[in-house]
């Protein structure tokens, strides 16, 4: 109860300090203008729909985390359950609002006191589940106060987690120990939650269902090319899910390699594709500056065809990156020069020869594959450029241990339980 008082009493300061970020940042402007309207909907549309079904309401941030839902939503009885899907990012939401995986979807408020009461309220769930990194300490407190039992799935609290920080870890065990219960990727992540002091009653390790979704859109898509015939023949590289930090060590890595530009991409008969994280206005200007002062000409992603010659691919379309890595010989992944890396086992399926930055603590899978000699962690523009020329020859190419892709199932038995 005190916990929640003060939740209440600091709301408002969080209220002052989201309107001043959402001057300047569209997706947060986006999500609380809208969230109001949307939500009205979804409460008369349960009330003509849900008939005496369980309500069950999942949430992902974004597009990451939706991919990990995917193969548990594909295992729902939809007779039995009314499946309620909410979502932070306006880009997943606008991609997926109509999904045939959920009944209905809406936004997730930020997480301010009176709009999460009336988030729970409205949709007055029989189960809340949530996943990946994406804990939002108010919700999770009301939704204990209102008696919603709390499901953290795919729970990815690494060591260099804020939850296991010691100056929050106080904080951390109070929030953590409302969920009622954790479903973990693996033995390492149940450790670092012991350091917390959470019941290890609570504790399950089931996997990581987002191994599941990444060799299910393997399997679907194993007939399908969304890139000229050419490449799949030819040496490319992708450099996959890249933010501006990735990029200053790229291109000092491609001019010394590709003197000549596109040119010199052309006499090799290689190829480039470029995956940002974020398909914006700032970073996609960026990576087209970089490009140009490389003498790179490229092509758009969206308006490539089977017939198109180019040497460059610019992927200027969210949702694809992970089809991508079946045409390429080799992989950067982007992320480790910043908050983390991003998946690696989707080039990893592909049998991929990987790279990527230094913060690698948050993926288990990561520091496997660096183990087996299958990922080459850069951490300047000389090892950039000695992947390309020298390093990705002597890799071992990618072998998994498929045993651990089997996740969902045993996610979705300990939620239905």
């Amino acid at each position: 109860m005190t916990a929640y008082i003060f939740y209440i009493l600091l709301s408002p300061l969080l209220y002052f300090l989201l309107l001043f970020l959402s001057i300047f940042n569209t997706k947060i402007r986006t999500n609380y203008f809208t969230y109001s309207k949307r939500i009205n909907i979804v409460k008369r549309y349960i009330q003509e729909h849900k008939k005496n079904k369980k309500i069950f309401l999942f949430h992902a941030a974004s597009t990451g985390e939706f991919e990990q839902l995917k193969p548990i939503l594909r295992l729902i009885d939809r007779e039995k359950y009314f499946i309620v899907q909410s979502f932070t990012s306006p880009t997943i939401y606008n991609e997926e609002k109509d999904s045939t995986l959920c009944d209905i979807t809406c936004y997730h408020p930020f997480d301010l006191f009176w709009l999460s009461r009336n988030f729970f309220t409205a949709i007055n769930p029989d189960k809340y589940i949530i996943t990946r990194h994406d804990i939002w300490p108010g919700h999770i407190i009301t939704a204990h106060y209102l008696r919603i039992p709390i499901y953290y799935i795919n729970a990815n609290i690494h060591k260099n987690s804020i939850w296991c920080n010691n100056f929050f870890r106080f904080f951390s065990k109070y929030i953590l120990s409302l969920i009622d219960i954790i479903l973990v990727p693996s033995q390492t992540i149940l450790n670092n939650l012991a350091t917390i002091q959470i019941s290890q009653d609570k504790i399950i390790v089931t996997g990581d269902s987002r191994l599941d979704q990444i060799l299910y859109r393997k399997k679907m898509n194993q007939n399908v090319n969304i890139l000229p015939d050419i490449l799949l023949t030819s040496h490319a590289t992708i450099f996959g899910s890249i933010d501006t930090k990735d990029m200053d060590i790229i291109f000092p890595a491609l001019k010394k390699y590709y003197p000549l530009g596109i040119e010199s991409l052309k006499n090799n008969k290689h190829y480039l594709i470029f995956a940002p994280h974020e398909i914006n206005t700032y970073t996609m200007t960026h990576l087209i500056k970089k490009l140009d002062q490389l003498s790179f000409s490229y092509i758009q992603f969206s308006k490539i065809n089977n017939n198109s010659n180019n040497n460059v691919i610019i992927v200027d379309k969210v949702g694809y990156l992970a089809e991508l890595y079946k045409y390429a010989n080799q992989s950067y992944v982007g992320g480790g020069f910043s908050k983390g890396i991003h998946s690696v086992i989707e080039p990893a399926v592909y049998n991929n020869k990987i790279s990527c930055g230094p913060n690698i603590e948050m993926l288990d899978e990561a520091k496997k594959l660096v183990k087996i000699n299958s990922l080459k962690i850069i951490n300047s523009v000389n090892e950039m450029y000695n992947f390309m020329q020298e390093d990705s020859q002597t890799l071992e190419k990618t072998t998994l241990d498929y045993n651990n892709f089997c996740a969902a199932d045993k996610i979705w038995n300990q939620i239905v339980l």
